[in-house]
Formats: structure tokens, C-alpha cells, sequence
């Protein structure tokens, strides 16, 4: 009970703010017709039950039904074969308690599997795709009712591929490792190609696949979708290019495959917050300052997204990133991603938009 009145409170308290600024009421918010949810990256698995129940429950104050669940493979299996089950166990019980449906996102490599062994960075792949079979087949035996799977994040990416340059037909040959396994204990589960990040080739990447046989091996894609720091409307950006994967999935004999929006969202500017320290990953080096927005356009962004998502006859679930921001830094994108809460838990304005 008191969990649910400090939710109501939350909502009472962003509801104020939103008529206290003067903004105009919003229409009702279009989502896609598999409805939409919220991914919180590797914050999820740092934080306590208490503060994982927390967030969870600002979720249930909106009309979220989903979780993407980042899945620790490093810190899972450290030992090949043993399997410490603790972390996944706490997130997927808080998404269950809470009545989200789970998206698996399988991320980062044990050193006795990935690539470059223990010297190699913990996104790096592993060495031999078919190593991620067992884990799979692990997964699924400890959480059954968990059948919708995100093979990698952003593999586009050289900070989530190990730092090697990314490679469309190595990713691929993962993608169908994973696949052949997840299908071979799971038949009617849904194995999603890894989000792909913007501005970085996704379009290409996706004919790069394509080209080393990915046909067969997914069967939804996934693009992140952000459109910060401009909006929907100033092209190139992550909408624009999602619509350039579509037309490559059309041209390839896949117009019948989703595409998940498995990240979407923008940061937003923290006038209140430290430069010269980061509960976030890059400290205070900074990153990306100059691509925060307000509040308000942080809102409007993620509404756009949505509703565009929702008119395009082709769009699977959409995940917003993240729910709380990770930490402080005035100067470090990465730490202002939170729709719903700041770090110190006070209601963010997106909060009364999507607003139950």
C-alpha cells in the first residue's frame, strides 16, 4: 500500500509540474499495437532489489508492458558449465511481481569464450559462435516462460563488439548460432536480431547480413530509434534510418518480419548536476552534452517515435530508454537517459505524459 500511494504521489507531483510550466494537454498517447516498455541497460543489474522494485513500480504508473532484461553471460558463467543465477533471477521475480512481459537480451562474453580471452573486452564475442548454445539452452531451462529473445546490442557498434571493428557476417554467424539453439528447446519463441544503433550504417550492416545468409535465422529485426537532439522531423536520424532497414527487410522477401524498437528516448539536461562527477561510466570526462534536450522535448520526442511507430503497419514492441537516470553529471549524456525519475527519484515530466 504504501508503495502505491508514494506511485500515485510521483504522478500527483509531475502532474503539478506539467500544468506549472503552462504546457498544453497532449492527446492520448499512440503506442504500437504490441504496446511499448522501458530497457535499462547495465544499471539493472548494479542496482538493489529496493531500488529495482522502485522503478519498476514508476512503470506500473504508466501503460508499459514490457522489460528488456539485459543477461549477464560474463558474470553467469564465469565457469564454464556453472551457472550463478542470482541477478537474473532478482530482475526477471521484479518484472514477473510487477506483470511485464520480458524481452532476454544476451550481452557480454565469459573470458574463457570471447574473443581475445581474458585480455579481450567483455563485449567482445566469442570466439566460437556455437559457444553461446549451452548458455541459451541454460537460459531458457531456468526461465520458460521468458520466449522473446534480443540477440546482442548494437553490434554496429565497436564499443559493443569488443572494440574490433564490426563485422555484419560475424555478427551473423552469432545470430544464427543463437538461433538454431534458442529454436532447437524453444520452437515458438521470438528471436530478435541485436537493436542497432543510429548514424552508424544500420541499413548497411542489415544488407551485410543479409548477404552472409541471415534470411531464416530471426524473426523480427531491431533498430534504435533515437531522434535526439533535433526531433523526428530533422532528417537523417534513428526514425529515418529504421524506415531505410524496412525497405532493405522489403527488398530481401522479409516485409512480413517486425522491427522492434528495442531503445528509443533522449537525454535531457541536468541544470542541477556535477560535472566533475558521474555515477555513469565515463565520469567526469563528459560525453555528449551538447545532444541533451529539456524535459518537454525530451517527452515530445518519445511521443513522436511512438506514434510514428504505431502508424507504420510494421513496428513490433517499443522499449524507452531507461527509466531513471543513472547518475548526476551535468556534462555526460549517459547519465540523463531517465524518462520517468532523475537519480534522486524525483518524477521527470515524461512521467505525466505516459501517465496511466
Amino acid at each position: 500500500m504504501k508503495r502505491m500511494l508514494a506511485i500515485l504521489a510521483a504522478v500527483a507531483t509531475a502532474a503539478a509540474l506539467c500544468v506549472a510550466i503552462g504546457s498544453p494537454a497532449r492527446a492520448a498517447v499512440e503506442a504500437p499495437a504490441d504496446g511499448y516498455g522501458f530497457a535499462q541497460g547495465a544499471a539493472q543489474i548494479q542496482m538493489s532489489a529496493a531500488d529495482l522494485n522502485r522503478e519498476l513500480d514508476a512503470v506500473s504508473a504508466t501503460k508499459g508492458e514490457w522489460l528488456r532484461v539485459m543477461i549477464d553471460w560474463a558474470s553467469i558463467e564465469r565457469t564454464k558449465g556453472v551457472y550463478d543465477w542470482t541477478i537474473p533471477d532478482r530482475v526477471i521475480g521484479a518484472a514477473r511481481s510487477h506483470h511485464l512481459k520480458v524481452l532476454s537480451l544476451v550481452l557480454t562474453t565469459p573470458s574463457w569464450a570471447r574473443r581475445g580471452g581474458a585480455l579481450g573486452g567483455m563485449y567482445a564475442p566469442p570466439a566460437d559462435p556455437a559457444a553461446i548454445g549451452p548458455f541459451y539452452r541454460a537460459l531458457i531451462g531456468r526461465y520458460p516462460d521468458v520466449t522473446r529473445h534480443e540477440v546482442w546490442n548494437e553490434p554496429n557498434l565497436q564499443a559493443f563488439w569488443g572494440m574490433y571493428q564490426p563485422n555484419a557476417a560475424e555478427y551473423t554467424a552469432l545470430l544464427k548460432a543463437s538461433y538454431t539453439a534458442i529454436k532447437a528447446v524453444q520452437p515458438s519463441g521470438t528471436v530478435v536480431a541485436g537493436g542497432l544503433s543510429p548514424d552508424a550504417g544500420a541499413a548497411n550492416f542489415v544488407k551485410g547480413m543479409y548477404a552472409a545468409g541471415a534470411k531464416g535465422f530471426f524473426d523480427a529485426a531491431a533498430m534504435h530509434p533515437y531522434v535526439f537532439p533535433k526531433g523526428i522531423d530533422v532528417t537523417p536520424n534513428g526514425w529515418s534510418e529504421l524506415k531505410d532497414i524496412r525497405s532493405v527487410m522489403v527488398a530481401s522477401g522479409d516485409a512480413d518480419k517486425k522491427i522492434w524498437l528495442t531503445e528509443m528516448g533522449a537525454a535531457t539536461i541536468n541544470p542541477t548536476g556535477d560535472t566533475g562527477s558521474s555515477s555513469g561510466s565515463l565520469g567526469s570526462i563528459g560525453f555528449g552534452a551538447d545532444q541533451m534536450v529539456t524535459q518537454q522535448e525530451q517527452a515530445a520526442e518519445i511521443v513522436d517515435v511512438l506514434r510514428a511507430a504505431a502508424r507504420s503497419g510494421y513496428c513490433g514492441p517499443a522499449f524507452i530508454y531507461s527509466v531513471r537516470d543513472y547518475g548526476t553529471a551535468a556534462n555526460n549524456r549517459e547519465d540523463n537517459f531517465g524518462a520517468l525519475l532523475t537519480h534522486d527519484w524525483k518524477p521527470k515530466y515524461t512521467a505525466s505524459v505516459l501517465a496511466e
